[in-house]
C-alpha cells in the first residue's frame, strides 16, 4: 500500500480512520518495524471468496449421502438427504474455523493446516449457518 498511516496518527483519529476503511479503502497501520491492514468485512468476504469450498460425495446402498470438504479433508459427514449433507458439514466447518481462530497461531504454523487460513476466515465471516451452507459448491 502506497500510504502507511502512523499509529499514533491513528489513534487520534480513531473514527475517521475507521469511517475511510468502511466508506471508501483498505488502510495500512505502521507501530514501529510492524505493519497491519485493515479492511471492512464486506472488502475482506469479496478478497476470500475466490476460495471456493467444494465437497465430494457419495450415495451408500442405505440411500443416505457420505461426503468430505475438498480444501479441509478433515471435515467429513454423512446425512439423508443431500442438503442434510450440506449443512453437517457447514456445522462442521464453523466449529473448525472457530478452534482455527481460538488456536490461530498453532494451526497457522502447522504444514498441513496452514493452507486452511483463508477458508476458515472466509467461514468466520459469515453470520450464520445457512449462509455457509451456501458456500459449498458439489
Amino acid at each position: 500500500m502506497q500510504t502507511i498511516h502512523n499509529a499514533t496518527e491513528v489513534r487520534a483519529n480513531f473514527g475517521g480512520f475507521i469511517d475511510t476503511i468502511v466508506r471508501e479503502k483498505p488502510q495500512a497501520i505502521k507501530r514501529n518495524r510492524d505493519v497491519i491492514l485493515a479492511f471492512s468485512k464486506q472488502h475482506m468476504k469479496e478478497l476470500l471468496s475466490v476460495y471456493e469450498l467444494t465437497f465430494e460425495y457419495e450415495q451408500d446402498e442405505d440411500g443416505r449421502y457420505a461426503g468430505s470438504i475438498e480444501q479441509i479433508e478433515d471435515i467429513v459427514g454423512d446425512g439423508a438427504t443431500l442438503e442434510e449433507l450440506k449443512f453437517e458439514l457447514a456445522r462442521q466447518l464453523i466449529e473448525y474455523a472457530v478452534d482455527y481462530e481460538n488456536n490461530y497461531a498453532r494451526y497457522y504454523n502447522t504444514p498441513n493446516r496452514h493452507k486452511h487460513a483463508p477458508y476458515a476466515l472466509r467461514v468466520l465471516l459469515e453470520d450464520d449457518i445457512e449462509s455457509v451452507a451456501a458456500m459449498l459448491h458439489a
